[in-house]
């Protein structure tokens, strides 16, 4: 148990177990993307400030303490976001979470308090100020953040940050099969990793979404079947793909991207081996093979299709006339139509 039972943050974890030692009076602000492991840490960091029988390495992990924070019924510790139906965090909510924050604690020598701050609005924020410039001696604050524009300067002032690293596709590897991944491939394991920017967060919900996994699939057979499409294809079938999942466009044009790249890859390296897609890259030089008329400009101009569509979104175009015009102009490159 402690903090070396967690995966990666390393810097981090050096610091935690420092500020636990002698946790008296702190305020700390965890920072990083959502889904990169804030709350995760933040359970650990009251563990082992509350912990009966601390360890260097922090909590112990089998106290009665221990126990009832693994049970989500420690009295001494306090988590806080918005109240089901709710964006943010009530006012009134947190004045009593505050005002009780100040009665000395029950088992332990201290409370800890962990706050999801990007629900707080700026009364809230003020409300916390009072508590974070003279706090009780007992009181221990984690903010966790993930946009800390959204913070009062005078909270940031008050606290000691611990930004959160995006974690490397080892360490991502090795949090993927130990949440339930370890019965898929490393390459599809690294596709996730790679897709979520090292966020475990991201790649386990994605990971558990066969929806996803579906769309990932899709839009790779897309690409694979754009030569043999006819006209009428693309501009019915395949728009009305996009058409019904719209609300998930930022993820079919990254995934297009990403496909048309490894393409690209594939034309320029005869063996290619660092693929995003490295789960199928069987299928990818057979691709790149069967269709030797395709080139680099080609596939450039497709990439290019992508990124209009992209502008064309930003200033409210037509969805249905920059959709189609960019799948017709992608099935244009990939049948090469210039060379037919």
């Amino acid at each position: 148990m402690g903090f070396n039972s967690l995966t990666g943050q390393e810097t981090v974890k050096s610091r935690l177990k420092d500020i636990t030692a002698a946790p008296s009076a702190c305020s700390l602000l965890f920072t990083g993307p959502e889904g990169i492991g804030k709350h995760l840490f933040a359970k650990e960091t009251a563990k082992a400030i509350l912990c009966m029988d601390r360890k260097p390495d922090g909590a112990c992990g089998q106290c009665a303490s221990c126990k009832y924070i693994d049970a989500g019924t420690h009295p001494d510790l306090i988590s806080v976001e918005p109240s089901e139906g709710r964006k943010n965090i009530r006012i009134a909510d947190l004045r009593e979470v505050v005002r009780d924050a100040e009665v000395k604690p029950q088992i332990s020598k201290h409370k800890v308090l962990i706050i999801n701050a990007d629900k707080t609005a700026p009364d809230c924020q003020n409300l916390m100020l009072k508590s974070l410039e003279e706090p009780d001696e007992h009181l221990v604050y984690i903010l966790l953040c993930s946009d800390t524009s959204r913070l009062l300067r005078t909270i940031l002032s008050r606290v000691t940050e611990l930004p959160f690293r995006e974690y490397t596709d080892e360490q991502m590897l090795s949090i993927l099969k130990d949440q339930g991944g370890e019965d898929l491939s490393d390459d599809k394991l690294s596709f996730l990793s790679s897709f979520s920017s090292g966020i475990p967060g991201k790649a386990l919900s994605l990971m558990n979404d066969s929806e996803f996994l579906e769309e990932r699939d899709y839009i790779f057979d897309l690409v694979m079947r754009m030569p043999k499409l006819g006209y009428t294809d693309v501009l019915y079938d395949e728009f009305n793909y996009f058409d019904k999942n719209r609300d998930k466009m930022d993820e079919l044009l990254l995934l297009l991207i990403w496909t048309l790249g490894d393409v690209a890859t594939a034309i320029a390296v005869p063996k290619p081996t660092d693929l995003k897609n490295s789960d199928k890259r069987n299928e990818i030089i057979k691709f790149v093979a069967d269709n030797g008329e395709i080139t680099l400009i080609n596939i450039s101009n497709a990439e290019k299709a992508v990124t209009d569509y992209i502008d064309a979104s930003h200033v409210n175009a037509s969805f249905e006339t920059s959709c189609c015009n960019m799948l017709l102009r992608i099935h244009k490159e990939l049948r090469n139509e210039k060379n037919r």
